[in-house]
């Protein structure tokens, strides 16, 4: 191994002790929020059914609480994405819930992709089944295929211009294959390749080694046991398709 390499893993060891110390101290002051959050909702439902205050006043003040609420609970879904960074990515197989972990991506990156222009779509089928395979790999794949997608988009629309509705899309489908006993994970969207990508598109497909140059994570995702990676091309768009093997019962909400 040589110097360099050595010191790139000790600086990336230290990121992630760093990290997983950051995420830690920063989950105690969410779980008081969400703490006291349930505990205000508690004395406004008592205060409601004993008619001892204002009903508009109190009504106001619910919304307000479980705005609090909702918000902490989209801090603790980034703080359990970091988390994944902070502990590594390993082999090691377990069920997990795909689409929540869409639900998850979607819900840190939705927002910034609409302010460049991009429409994040997700729609993940209910109840599919557990998938078996690594959580944390799936989850920087993913996002790792998101990113990659939003940034070869075609430009957006002038920030001059009276539509401010994003002018681009790219769509995450989560479905369940009892035929194959798999879950299908499709992100598509339109595209601009660049330099080679750009001859592969026209022909139809991107060569191996283009998808595994961009998305390495995603590769890595589809040559796990039991998984395959399928990419396409067709105009300006690409689709990406990773297939995860089903394990477990129906998970419910």
């Amino acid at each position: 191994m040589t110097t360099r390499r050595q010191n790139i893993e000790s600086e990336l060891h230290v990121l992630q002790e760093a990290v997983a110390s950051a995420v830690h101290e920063l989950s105690q002051p969410l779980n008081v929020v969400n703490l006291l959050a349930d505990n205000a909702l508690e004395d406004v439902a008592n205060l409601q059914a004993a008619g001892a205050a204002d009903a508009v006043v109190l009504s106001g003040l619910r919304r307000r609480v479980e705005s609090i609420v909702e918000q902490a609970g989209k801090a603790s879904d980034i703080t359990r994405w970091v988390r994944a960074f902070a502990v590594s990515i390993n082999d090691g197989a377990a069920d997990f819930d795909p689409g929540s972990v869409v639900e998850r991506v979607a819900g840190i990156f939705a927002n910034d992709l609409r302010v460049a222009g991009i429409k994040l779509v997700v729609d993940c089928e209910p109840g599919i089944q557990a998938a078996a395979g690594n959580e944390a790999l799936f989850g920087f794949a993913l996002t790792e295929a998101i990113l990659w997608l939003s940034h070869i988009s075609p430009r957006p629309m002038r920030a001059d211009s009276q539509d401010e509705s994003p002018v681009r899309r790219i769509l995450v489908l989560c479905r369940e294959d009892s035929t194959t006993g798999s879950v299908l994970v499709t992100i598509s969207g339109d595209a601009e390749p660049s330099g080679d990508s750009r001859a592969a598109a026209r022909s139809g497909a991107l060569r191996d080694a283009d998808v595994s140059a961009a998305l390495p994570l995603l590769t890595r995702a589809g040559r796990a046991p039991g998984s395959s990676l399928a990419v396409s091309t067709a105009g300006n768009g690409i689709q990406l398709r990773l297939s995860l093997p089903i394990s477990g019962p129906v998970l419910t909400a």
